[in-house]
């Protein structure tokens, strides 16, 4: 259960096709991983701690921020990895995240491509 001054950061719950965004014992947001179209790291300059937050876009255009110390955050980073292959190690993005000063870009750590389909033109249609 998450404490009263936590409750702010929210509580990411993860199963095996996705996730939920829950604050104040209400579910705020759910998705499927498929659903996630981009995920941005960055350090607020508003933080006072050195937490990041991830930025997560939805397909439907849904955004989201996820913050490092609420409930769950390493449980979504962990259930991303194998259901989005082209997710940055961590270890490739964090410690330079770090080291930036906050309010800065961040970091894009997944991006999904959308395949294009080749434009039909009236002679492919003969």
């Amino acid at each position: 259960m998450i404490t009263a001054p936590d409750d702010h950061l929210g509580r990411i719950v993860v199963v095996a096709a996705g996730f939920a965004l829950w604050k104040d014992g209400r579910c705020i947001a759910a998705a499927r991983w498929a659903d996630i179209q981009r995920m941005r790291a960055y350090r607020p300059v508003t933080e006072t701690t050195n937490a990041i937050r991830l930025g997560v876009d939805l397909r439907d255009g849904t955004k989201l921020e996820f913050h490092e110390r609420a409930p769950g955050f390493d449980a979504f980073l962990d259930g991303a990895v194998p259901m989005l292959p082209s997710l940055l190690p961590y270890a490739a993005w964090h410690p330079a995240l770090m080291l930036a000063p906050p309010g800065g870009e961040g970091a894009v750590i997944f991006n999904r491509t959308v395949p294009t389909r080749p434009r039909r033109t009236r002679a492919s249609e003969k």
